[in-house]
């Protein structure tokens, strides 16, 4: 039987982290739910805790890419890796879809595609800039290129430099497809908590751009970034 181990990084998440744990124990797909509590201070790793999941604490704050990187230093050898973002709840039993491909050897890395209502209701720009940046390095259009649900093979997994805080994603499907790896996006009846257009969600866009450009300077280098990010930038304001 293929061994799962479900990854949720979560930052004072504590309104939603006990139901999406519990969502994924409750499944047969999974085998562990590991949290990584990245530094919260409301509560979040108890709650897991009581929920069933093994928690890993990080004493400060290193952002969702190091705290999936801890995740997977503390996971053992699994078959595959489920990750999963603390705001799904109980739809995060259906994140267990994305395995699907991965067990029937169709995909090495898996994405999902939320549905129209689940979407962040942002400017776009981060989700804009990161299909652009794919777009360059990959050859290939990305429905969902920020998407943080994911499922990913375990030694490809555990063969990678994952990047840092938001960039987290852009990063995995670079670097899954320089190694030559099968990715596939599939729709997944997710619901989270989509971003708007608040002072924080600006903020928290404000963020994950300067994380995926990062990251994708680290692997295309700063001038194709930059310019691939120029070209986003001029659609969104065309349209």
């Amino acid at each position: 039987m293929t061994h799962v181990v479900a990854i949720i990084p979560a930052r004072n998440s504590i309104d939603s982290i006990a139901a999406t744990v519990t969502a994924l124990i409750e499944t047969e797909a999974v085998g562990e739910v590991l949290v990584v509590d990245d530094a919260s201070v409301d509560g979040t790793g108890e709650s897991a805790a009581k929920a069933g999941a093994r928690v890993v604490v990080l004493e400060s704050n290193i952002g969702k890419g190091g705290a999936v990187a801890a995740g997977i230093a503390s996971s053992g050898a699994p078959d595959s890796y489920l990750l999963v973002d603390a705001d799904l709840g109980a739809s995060a039993a259906h994140a267990t879809e994305l395995l699907e491909p991965l067990i029937e050897d169709k995909a090495d890395m898996t994405i999902a595609i939320f549905p129209a209502e689940g979407r962040s209701k942002g400017f776009g720009l981060a989700k804009l800039a990161a299909a652009e940046l794919l777009m360059e390095a990959t050859g290939h259009s990305f429905m969902e290129p920020l998407s943080g649900q994911r499922a990913v093979n375990g030694a490809l997994m555990r063969s990678l430099t994952l990047a840092d805080g938001f960039g987290l994603e852009v990063g995995l499907t670079i670097d899954a497809d320089v190694a030559g790896e099968r990715i596939l996006e599939m729709p997944v009846a997710l619901v989270h908590s989509p971003t708007g257009r608040g002072i924080q969600d600006v903020l928290h866009r404000a963020r994950q751009l300067g994380d995926l450009t990062r990251a994708s300077a680290a692997r295309l280098g700063w001038r194709c970034t930059l310019e691939s990010i120029l070209r986003s930038l001029v659609r969104r304001f065309k349209r």
